[in-house]
C-alpha cells in the first residue's frame, strides 16, 4: 500500500469515527440515484453479472455483484468511504433500519425497500451502503452491542426487513440479531413489499367487465320490459357486500366481488337505480332527485367493491412475502449461522436467555405481517394472521355510500322544512364521527390504524345485516321515513362502537371484560371469526353460570 493510500485509508477511518454509526445513512432518492447508476453500469459493461445472477428488472443482479463491481470501485475513488457518507459526508439522522440477507437482486432490494418506505420517515441505515466496503469493517465489529448495527437500529424508529426468494434472512445470525434488538427495544418491525400495481390492474379489469355486462343486462332489461329487475339485485348486491367483509377464501371472496359489481350495475343501469332505495312517492324528494341519489348510492357501492378487491390482492401479496421469510427458517433463532464463529458466539451470548422472546416476535412479523409491541403482547392469546392487512374497504363503506347516503336524505329533508330535530341531531353527529374517524385513522401507528381498519370492517357486515333487514322491511311496505330514519341510527351506532374501540386501541380492548375474545372477532376472518364469536358466547354462559351457581 502506498503512502497516499495509506493517508486516504486513515481519512476514511477518521470520517467514520467522527460521524456516529446511526447517521451513516441515504434517503429515498439517493435509492433512486443509486439504481439509476447501476443500470448505467450493466450497460456499460461495468457490471457483470455472475452465472447465478437474474439480470431482469425485476430483481437484477445480487447484492454481492454490485458491491464488488460498483459499490466498492466507486467508494474507493471517492476516498474509501462507505457509499451513504460519500452521499452525505455529515451524516443523516436515522428513521429506517433496513435488515436483508445480500442474497437479493439488487432491484428487487431497492423496489420493495422505496415502495415500502414508511410515511413520514426520511432516511434509512443500510449496511451495504452505510459500512465502509473498503475498510476493515471487523475493527467497528468489537461486540455486536456496540456494533453500527446495533447503534442505527436502536436510533431508528422502525425496523424494515426485506425477504428474498432465495432464503429467509433469518437463517444469518446477523439478522436474527437485530430481531434480537427489534424486540429488546420496542420497535417496529416491517415487512418490505414490491409493488403489486399490474396484479391490482389485471384484477381491476375482471371488474370492469363486470360492470359492463352488469350495465348492458340492466339496460336490456328496461327495453325489453321484463318486469322490475331492479328490485332483485339491490339485496343480493348487499349480501354480497357483507359476505365479502368477512369470508376468508381467496376465490370465493373474487367471486362474491364479481358478483356485488355486475348488481350493482344492473341495478345503475335500469333507469338511473330505479326507484328501489328511493321511491318517486319519499315526501319532499322529487324524480329526479331520486335518480341522483340512487346513481350515487350504487355507483359508490360498486366503487367499494373494486376496492374490496384492491383490499384481496394486497392481502394475498403480503402473504407471499412473509411465505419468503419463511423458506429455511426453522422456526428458532437458534439454526441461524453465521460465516465467524467468533461473531456467532458473541451475539449468542448477548441475547442469552431471551431467544425464546426473540422468536416470538418473529414469529408475530411472519403470521401478522408486522411485529409491534402490541402485537407481541396479544400474539399468544390472539390469532394475529394479516394483522398487517390494511382493509379499507369497511373504511371506505362506513364513511361513504351507506353512511352519506342517509345524511344526504336528512340535509334534503332539512332544506325543504320537513327535518325533524332528531334527524338533523342524528346526522350532525353521523359527519362529526366520520371526521373524527379520519383523524384518529391519519395520527395512530400502523398497526392501531390496522386495527380500526379491521373493527370498520367487521362493524359494516353488522350494519349490513341490519340494513338488509331493512331492506325486507322496506319491500313488505314498512314506512320509508321510518326505514330511513332506523339506518341512519343503524349507521351511527356502528360508527360510535368503531369509535370507541379506535380511542380503546389494541392494548385498551384487551383490557375490557373478555377483551381477548373481542380482538379474536375483530382479528379473524372467515371460519375463525366464527369461532371467535362462538367463544365469546361460550364465555358469557360460563360467566353467568359461574354467578348462578355462586348464589
Amino acid at each position: 500500500m502506498s503512502q497516499s493510500d495509506r493517508g486516504v485509508t486513515a481519512c476514511a477511518y477518521q470520517l467514520h469515527r467522527s460521524v456516529p454509526a446511526d447517521r451513516w445513512c441515504v434517503t429515498g432518492f439517493d435509492l433512486a440515484f443509486l439504481r439509476h447508476e447501476v443500470e448505467d453500469a450493466l450497460r456499460s459493461g461495468q457490471i457483470s453479472p455472475q452465472p447465478d445472477d437474474d439480470i431482469s428488472e425485476g430483481y437484477g443482479p445480487s447484492i454481492y455483484t454490485v458491491n464488488e463491481q460498483y459499490i466498492k470501485p466507486v467508494t474507493h475513488h471517492a476516498g474509501k468511504m462507505s457509499w451513504a457518507l460519500m452521499r452525505h459526508p455529515e451524516g443523516l439522522e436515522c428513521d429506517v433500519f433496513v435488515s436483508h440477507a445480500w442474497q437479493e437482486g439488487v432491484f428487487e432490494f431497492l423496489t420493495k425497500v422505496r415502495h415500502s418506505w414508511p410515511r413520514g420517515l426520511q432516511t434509512a441505515w443500510c449496511c451495504m451502503l452505510a459500512n465502509p466496503q473498503n475498510l476493515d469493517i471487523s475493527s467497528f465489529l468489537q461486540s455486536p452491542e456496540t456494533s453500527p448495527f446495533a447503534v442505527a437500529l436502536r436510533a431508528a424508529e422502525v425496523t424494515l426487513v426485506v425477504p428474498n426468494r432465495h432464503q429467509s434472512v433469518y437463517t444469518r445470525l446477523w439478522c436474527a440479531y437485530e430481531a434480537y434488538l427489534a424486540q429488546e427495544e420496542g420497535k417496529t418491525i416491517l415487512i418490505a413489499k414490491s409493488s403489486n400495481r399490474y396484479k391490482i390492474l389485471r384484477a381491476l379489469r375482471w371488474m370492469v367487465l363486470a360492470a359492463i355486462f352488469g350495465a348492458f343486462f340492466g339496460i336490456a332489461a328496461s327495453f325489453l320490459s321484463l318486469g322490475q329487475p331492479y328490485v332483485v339485485p339491490a339485496p343480493f348486491a348487499i349480501m354480497a357486500l357483507g359476505f365479502s367483509l368477512v369470508i376468508n377464501k381467496d376465490v370465493f371472496r373474487w367471486v362474491m366481488h364479481l358478483l356485488g359489481q355486475l348488481l350493482c350495475w344492473v341495478q345503475v343501469a335500469h333507469d338511473f337505480g330505479g326507484h328501489f332505495l328511493l321511491p318517486q312517492q319519499h315526501p319532499g324528494i322529487s324524480r329526479q332527485e331520486t335518480q341522483v341519489l340512487n346513481l350515487c348510492f350504487w355507483v359508490m357501492v360498486a366503487v367499494g367493491f373494486c376496492v374490496m378487491e384492491v383490499d384481496r390482492i394486497n392481502a394475498r401479496c403480503t402473504v407471499s412475502e412473509a411465505e419468503e421469510l419463511r423458506q429455511g427458517y426453522r422456526g428458532s433463532i437458534q439454526y441461524a449461522t453465521c460465516s465467524k464463529e467468533a461473531d456467532a458466539a458473541s451475539i449468542l451470548k448477548e441475547i442469552g436467555d431471551e431467544l425464546h422472546h426473540v422468536d416470538h416476535a418473529i414469529h408475530v412479523l411472519l403470521t401478522a405481517g408486522m411485529s409491534t409491541p402490541a402485537l407481541r403482547e396479544i400474539a399468544e392469546a390472539v390469532e394475529i394472521e394479516g394483522a398487517a392487512f390494511a382493509e379499507i374497504s369497511g373504511a371506505f363503506l362506513s364513511l361513504g355510500p351507506f353512511g352519506s347516503m342517509a345524511v344526504a336524505l336528512t340535509l334534503l329533508d332539512f332544506l325543504k322544512g320537513r327535518g325533524h330535530g332528531y334527524q338533523v341531531a342524528l346526522a350532525t353527529a353521523s359527519l362529526l364521527l366520520r371526521l373524527l374517524l379520519l383523524v384518529l385513522l391519519c395520527r395512530r401507528r400502523r398497526d392501531e390504524q390496522r386495527f380500526i381498519l379491521k373493527v370498520m370492517n367487521k362493524l359494516v357486515f353488522v350494519a349490513v345485516l341490519g340494513w338488509t333487514l331493512l331492506v325486507c322491511l322496506y319491500m313488505f311496505h314498512l314506512s320509508t321515513r321510518v326505514v330511513f330514519s332506523l339506518w341512519l341510527l343503524i349507521t351511527d351506532l356502528c360508527l360510535l362502537l368503531i369509535m370507541c374501540f379506535a380511542l380503546l386501541g389494541i392494548r385498551g380492548t384487551a383490557l375490557l371484560p373478555l377483551g381477548f375474545s373481542v380482538l379474536r372477532i375483530f382479528f379473524s376472518r372467515g371460519n375463525n371469526a366464527w369461532d371467535a364469536l362462538e367463544g365469546v358466547c361460550a364465555e358469557v354462559d360460563a360467566d353467568e353460570t359461574s354467578e348462578t351457581d355462586s348464589d
